[in-house]
């Protein structure tokens, strides 16, 4: 090698040691370790001198955080071997030092090492870095594999990556995250079902962490022969994890087995809804307040009784502030359960008709309540109960008991009513105060059977006592009337009720009642005395009567009722069964009418068996009975038949004379109005034709003559049938069809309804049936048709309705026609009248309408018409009953 090469190979090696000097730490040691030469670098991490440094052995200034690994390290150089590796280093006890080495070992001609250099760069704080992460990675992992949660890592796609051991022993070894090896969970129909797969997509598509409970599976357990099936809930919680690029890259899943709180929780809400159920179904009224007095909930009892709206209808209530519950002093009640802290019982009554804001109830009620405060768990605070029981039905039966009991001793004390009760086995005897009374006997005097007999005159005495034998010995019950004379010796008359009274079956005492009928007594002697003079004044009079009951019971007749009835009648029989022949008659109907109003009532029944008339006399009396008079009209009433027969047809030939005069005004008004004009016309050409020169001329008014002639032979047969009309009055009726005499009528009129193309239609349901004169019938129904006919107009289908109805007893027909029309206004007063035509028809008479009117006048009715020219016309026909 030259001078040139050697002194630029130097120099490149200056520049080397340099570099070197410049970044990294430089020893050099001998073949036994000790150090020759150091850099300034490997000063400063040693924190000594230079000059310190030299001479001593490597391994006493870098002390080997590893010895082991350092003598194999040396043992290489020995070898010859370069080194390359990361050492650690102990500068002193606690301070570590970390290089980056490279160890070159220098061997001399014979293979052995004379020296080393350690070049090393300072990792130290990378080192430390890396190594914390380590243990921070191994000590998470630690954390994580003994958590109590199950922690399990996804990939993008749902691959299971890894999981914890409580993951591990959540699934299951059985699981097919372990059995199959390209399982897919995010398709198994049971994950879909319960929403985890779902959630993890949507995790996966949102990179939000999401948090549900779950159904994760099921758990059997085993009692005896019996296995059940428990549910395993677990709160699922899924969240993405970034990767350095700030993409999604993996998902990771957290289970936490919530079993023993979610069935704690439905546990608790099972028992919510029931004891909800309880309250809401309670058979008495629930309400609950805040500690302001606001209304929390009423259940379904309350509402009903209250007939309150649905609480989400309902308007607020405060039990402090509303004018009902303070006018009956519900606040001060709510007050005095919250300041006492206990529960209070009263009654209330409360009339609900002063207030309609929330309750419609609308009357006064009785209610039992109680009210009793409640510390709510949750919130803590004070609430307020209220159990509302409705007891008006009850209040009002004991206010009924206790007004009856009151009522019973008035009506004993007006009634002279008491009672008694002896013991069988003492023969003691219990005596009300009015039985005292009625004996005129101290209250305070004791009673026994013997001194109760004691009050009996012997004859009644021994009846009573052997009443009283009976009634202990055969359980016979006793009502008789006896003879009493008092602890005073007044003599009265009393009424003694007994009757057993037994205890398992056997006889343990006697109890009735005894009452003072003195005066009851004395009226009836009196009534007996006067019903036997009514009997003789009533027996004199020409006339049946009776005195009865509301019921029909009879309590009095005289010999000429019994007469007319045809047989003896026994007091206390009925009227209806005495005299069968009043059943079905206006008697009973009069009988009522006579209670209810209170007054009399006169009528009159005919007996078709006996062909008998008797008037009736209904008279109400003050005790409540009935007087009924009866008298037989049969001669009076076949003398009034006889005589209003021959009214009647006097009656009828007058309204035949008047009708018959009418009809000959009419007619000589009509023969004078319509015959003097052709008269007139046959003079004039009578006069023409005696003047006329040419036969030809003759001839022709001879022709017109004719025509004259036969147009007054025409009138006066159309005046005849009129005449004809008004005079049958007495033209025979029959029971019509309205649908058959148009059918009929249309059978007729066939050929000219056919060849008009004429539609005929009819509604007959609401009166079908008529009574009437079958031929004015059908001639009525084919005027109008014949008229509808002709009088039919060239646009359009003609047609014709007809219909029929009742109204107020009368039997109304329309015909209604799509006709010309009439103008009524010019035509209206004319419309029915004799030879009147209105259209310019060459068959129109006039005569068609002027007897349909005719016709219906005969027999009581009355025709009208509407119409309008162009729109048609209505007939309006009232057919009156007779």
């Amino acid at each position: 090698m030259n001078v040139v090469m050697l002194e630029q190979h130097y120099r490149h090696l200056q520049h080397l040691e340099a570099a070197i000097n410049a970044c990294a730490l430089s020893v050099t040691t001998d073949a036994d370790g000790v150090v020759t030469a150091l850099n300034a670098q490997a000063a400063d991490a040693l924190q000594q001198p230079q000059e310190a440094l030299a001479g001593k052995n490597i391994t006493n200034i870098l002390l080997p955080a590893d010895p082991t690994q350092w003598q194999q390290i040396w043992l290489s150089l020995q070898e010859g071997k370069p080194v390359k590796d990361q050492l650690c280093f102990l500068i002193d006890e606690n301070q570590p030092l970390w290089l980056e080495a490279g160890i070159s070992p220098v061997m001399d001609e014979q293979g052995n090492m004379v020296q080393c250099i350690l070049i090393g760069l300072d990792i130290t704080t990378r080192k430390l870095a890396e190594i914390r992460r380590q243990q921070n990675e191994t000590y998470y992992s630690q954390v994580l594999e003994h958590l109590p949660l199950g922690l399990q890592q996804f990939s993008q796609d749902g691959v299971s990556m890894d999981m914890n051991s409580r993951q591990r022993q959540i699934w299951g070894e059985g699981h097919q995250f372990f059995t199959t090896t390209d399982y897919n969970w995010l398709q198994d129909p049971f994950y879909r079902l319960n929403g985890l797969s779902r959630m993890f997509e949507e995790a996966r598509q949102t990179g939000k962490t999401l948090k549900r409970e779950i159904l994760l599976n099921y758990k059997e357990k085993h009692h005896e022969d019996i296995t059940r099936l428990y549910p395993i809930y677990f709160e699922a919680t899924i969240f993405p994890l970034k990767g350095l690029q700030s993409n999604m890259a993996n998902l990771f899943l957290i289970l936490d087995d919530i079993t023993e709180k979610k069935l704690s929780e439905l546990s608790l809400e099972k028992s919510e809804r029931l004891l909800d159920n309880i309250i809401e179904n309670l058979p008495i009224g629930y309400i609950q307040f805040d500690n302001f007095g606001f209304i929390r909930r009423i259940n379904q009892t309350q509402r009903f009784f209250f007939n309150s709206p649905h609480p989400t209808a309902r308007r607020q209530f405060n039990v402090m502030n509303d004018e009902l519950a303070t006018m009956f002093e519900l606040d001060k009640l709510f007050v005095q359960a919250l300041e006492q802290n206990k529960t209070l019982r009263v009654e209330k009554r409360i009339d609900f008709s002063h207030d309609e804001r929330w309750t419609t109830v609308g009357r006064e009620v009785y209610l039992d309540l109680t009210v009793f405060p409640v510390v709510e768990p949750v919130d803590k605070e004070m609430i307020v109960v209220a159990l509302v029981n409705d007891i008006t039905h009850k209040k009002m039966q004991e206010l009924e008991i206790k007004k009856n009991q009151e009522f019973l001793q008035q009506t004993g004390s007006i009634g002279k009513i008491g009672g008694w009760e002896m013991d069988i086995d003492s023969e003691k005897v219990r005596w009300s105060a009015q039985t005292y009374q009625i004996h005129d006997c101290p209250p305070d005097k004791e009673m026994d059977m013997e001194t109760a007999l004691s009050f009996y005159p012997p004859q009644d005495h021994e009846i009573l006592l052997r009443l009283v034998k009976h009634c202990t010995d055969e359980g016979q019950p006793f009502d008789v009337q006896l003879g009493l004379i008092t602890f005073t010796k007044q003599n009265k008359r009393v009424r003694a009720i007994g009757q057993p009274g037994y205890v398992d079956g056997k006889l343990v005492r006697m109890y009735g009642v005894v009452q003072d009928i003195t005066e009851q007594s004395e009226i009836k002697e009196a009534l007996t005395r006067n019903t036997e003079l009514m009997r003789l004044f009533f027996d004199t009079i020409d006339m049946g009567y009776a005195a009865m009951e509301k019921n029909g019971k009879l309590n009095f007749l005289n010999q000429k009722a019994e007469k007319m009835i045809g047989h003896k009648v026994p007091m206390g029989s009925n009227i209806f069964e005495e005299f069968p022949r009043l059943s079905g008659t206006v008697f009973y109907a009069r009988l009522q009418e006579c209670i209810r109003q209170q007054a009399s009532q006169s009528f009159g029944i005919y007996f078709s068996k006996p062909d008998k008339w008797y008037d009736f006399l209904l008279t109400p009396m003050q005790d409540g009975g009935i007087s009924v008079f009866m008298r037989d009209i049969t001669d009076s009433r076949k003398m009034q038949k006889d005589l209003r027969r021959a009214n009647d047809q006097l009656s009828n030939l007058n309204k035949n004379l008047v009708n018959q005069n009418k009809q000959l005004e009419d007619f000589a008004h009509i023969t004078s109005h319509n015959l003097r004009a052709p008269i007139a016309n046959l003079k004039a050409l009578m006069q023409m034709h005696n003047e006329a020169a040419a036969q030809q001329e003759k001839d022709l008014y001879l022709g017109m003559l004719h025509e004259v002639i036969k147009k007054i032979d025409e009138t006066l047969n159309d005046l005849v049938e009129v005449v004809q009309i008004r005079k049958d009055l007495n033209v025979e009726k029959e029971k019509l069809l309205f649908a058959e005499r148009l059918q009929k009528v249309k059978d007729i009129l066939l050929v000219d309804i056919e060849t008009s193309n004429i539609r005929i239609t009819a509604n007959f349901e609401q009166e079908p049936l008529i009574e009437y004169p079958r031929v004015y019938l059908d001639s009525i129904l084919q005027n109008f048709i014949t008229n509808a006919i002709r009088y039919r107009t060239t646009e359009g289908t003609p047609a014709l309705h007809l219909q029929t109805w009742k109204e107020n007893d009368n039997i109304i027909l329309s015909v209604e026609d799509n006709g010309v029309g009439i103008d009524m206004e010019r035509f209206g007063n004319k419309l029915f009248g004799f030879r009147k035509t209105f259209h310019k028809n060459k068959d129109a008479k006039g005569i068609g309408l002027f007897i349909t009117k005719t016709q219906v006048e005969a027999m009581g009715g009355s025709i009208k018409a509407e119409s309008h020219p162009g729109q048609g016309t209505k007939f309006i026909i009232t057919f009156r009953p007779e």
